[in-house]
């Protein structure tokens, strides 16, 4: 006996059906089509096997299950190429869930091309006004559900282009009501701004727009929650003139970032901000900054599995909870004064959670980074080429065990090349110094064994650690690789596009100060690997000698 099939999967064979009869953009034209089905004016095609009282069924089914759909219809190549998955569907439910929680009956969403945000407040009874550019799936989807309290009114550059009169162009319902609005958007507000030419350009992009919509909306909205690149949240310039901004307004109310992985924009790393625009700013302003938990879900559609945040009505009562201060600290949230924020000169919740956490365990036996150990990079200068006798690569330290292993370059005995400027850099290593890879592969390091006679090739995407004390090498070299030390230094990694860690930041970084005792430990526990490691390396030459006269032999 054949089970009936679910709503999604009746649209996505719907689909099928129109993509095989060589229908373009086969998912909007059967939104398209259902939607013609609903006022009666269909004019199916003759080339098309579909009736019309096949699509009223289809309609009939489709209408109570459309988040669901348009769910699938998020996470398909052709939505993602078109640019019209801006929104994740667990993005979309978590605004949803702060939407609810925070008791707002009406909801401005900015673009959201898919409609997974406002067809969710839709359904939970949120009157929704939507303004959305170049895309009919809106319109096409309030009239499938035929809900009287979700209107499309323009494009999302109507917001934003209105910037002299300090309102948005919205029909108002009551004042009463209207005082308890809410604003959603994805920033930047202009689709295609992401590629990677323009990779660095889109926090000040999403800077730029942001700003606009607040003077847009002035204090007709009680509350704008905004989806930010997270780079906004720390990079220089423009972004920090901005933060600077956020946080002297007294408007914002909460940092929230949602966990690796998770992201409306391939790529790039996003976090929300929740503001209020509406009311007296507060003079003794505190901010909510959190780390969203995440979900790990299983594959999706032929891809891997992905990360999902995590959302639920108990998350974001916490959330508003922690904006009222009702809530105690804990590891993953936090709330700060706007003066401490400040003086971290960032905004993102791992940076600030990090440095309050660091602070405390500060006061707990622990220390800077920079108190214990001198952290440069390595030089790019004018070397003699023939003087240049070894070199490192971030694959031989990232396979230290615990020491690196100088690889002997070629010496170069061409007068002409005797003086020359050489874009790698070199680096005078003495024996103790921690070399850690600060870009691309972070965290992978290792130790100086011993000195080489003369300057060592080191990749410019290292640093180098010198302890102040001889005997501190060890102690620091094994907390770095163990679990505490791993998840502090990731905690510390920025970069939308390529990760890194800042020195500023690994400087910053509160470890445990070494006791003498914990320095003999360190010190006899990696001489013995060491040995181990010697060791087995020359029973895998032997090995490979053997193989090879074994091989000769034959």
């Amino acid at each position: 006996m054949n089970r009936p099939l679910s709503p999604t999967a009746v649209f996505r064979d719907f689909v099928v059906t129109l993509r095989d009869h060589g229908v373009p953009d086969a998912y909007e034209a059967a939104l398209s089509m259902l939607a013609d089905s609903h006022r009666g004016d269909l004019a199916v095609s003759n080339t098309l096997p579909i009736f019309p009282e096949d699509l009223q069924a289809i309609r009939e089914q489709v209408e109570p299950q459309l988040t669901e759909i348009l769910d699938w219809i998020s996470v398909s190549d052709t939505a993602r190429r078109r640019g019209e998955a801006s929104l994740t569907p667990d993005i979309a439910q978590l605004l949803t869930d702060l939407v609810i929680e925070g008791a707002h009956p009406r909801a401005v969403v900015l673009q959201d091309p898919l409609c997974l945000a406002a067809c969710r407040l839709s359904s939970a009874g949120v009157s929704v006004e939507q303004y959305c550019s170049g895309s009919d799936i809106p319109a096409l989807c309030a009239e499938i559900t035929r809900a009287a309290t979700w209107t499309v009114v323009g494009g999302a550059e109507d917001v934003v282009g209105v910037k002299s009169n300090g309102f948005l162009p919205i029909e108002r319902v009551s004042k009463a009501d209207v005082d308890n609005d809410v604003a959603i958007a994805t920033f930047p507000l202009i689709p295609g701004v992401s590629g990677g030419l323009h990779a660095k350009q889109l926090p000040y992009a999403a800077s730029e727009d942001l700003r606009a919509v607040i003077s847009a909306v002035g204090s007709s909205i009680r509350r704008l929650i905004a989806l930010v690149p997270s780079s906004l949240l720390y990079r220089t310039g423009k972004a920090a003139d901005f933060r600077s901004e956020l946080l002297t307004s007294g408007r914002l109310e909460a940092v929230l970032e949602l966990p690796s992985g998770v992201t409306p924009l391939a790529t790039h790393q996003y976090s929300l901000l929740i503001l209020r625009l509406s009311g007296e700013p507060s003079a003794d302003a505190s901010v909510l900054v959190m780390a969203l938990p995440e979900r790990p879900t299983l594959a999706t559609r032929g891809r891997g599995r992905r990360i999902e945040v995590e959302s639920s009505r108990t998350l974001a009562r916490c959330i508003f909870d922690g904006i009222d201060g009702r809530v105690a600290d804990t590891d993953t949230k936090r709330t700060l004064t706007c003066e401490k924020i400040t003086r971290s000169g960032s905004l993102l919740p791992r940076m600030l959670l990090k440095s309050s956490q660091s602070a405390e365990e500060g006061a707990n036996n622990g220390a800077p980074l920079r108190e214990l150990v001198d952290i440069f990079r390595p030089s790019s200068m004018l070397v003699d080429s023939r003087g240049l006798g070894a070199s490192l690569t971030t694959e031989s330290i990232g396979r230290a065990f615990p020491y690196v292993r100088f690889v002997e370059t070629t010496q170069d005995e061409t007068p002409d090349t005797e003086q020359t400027r050489i874009s790698d850099t070199v680096a005078d290593l003495q024996p103790g110094d921690i070399v850690m890879v600060a870009k691309g592969a972070v965290g992978a390091m290792g130790l100086v064994e011993e000195t080489y006679a003369g300057r060592v090739f080191v990749p410019s995407s290292c640093l180098i650690l010198r302890p102040k004390s001889a005997n501190y090498s060890e102690t620091l070299y094994l907390f770095f690789k163990s679990g505490i030390g791993a998840e502090r230094l990731r905690q510390i990694v920025t970069g939308s596009t390529a990760r890194n860690i800042r020195l500023s930041d690994l400087g910053g970084l509160v470890v445990p100060r070494p006791s003498e005792r914990a320095c003999v430990a360190a010190k006899d526990a990696l001489r013995a690997i060491n040995d181990r490691t010697r060791e087995i390396q020359r029973l895998e030459e032997e090995r490979a000698r053997i193989f090879a006269n074994a091989i000769a032999a034959t």
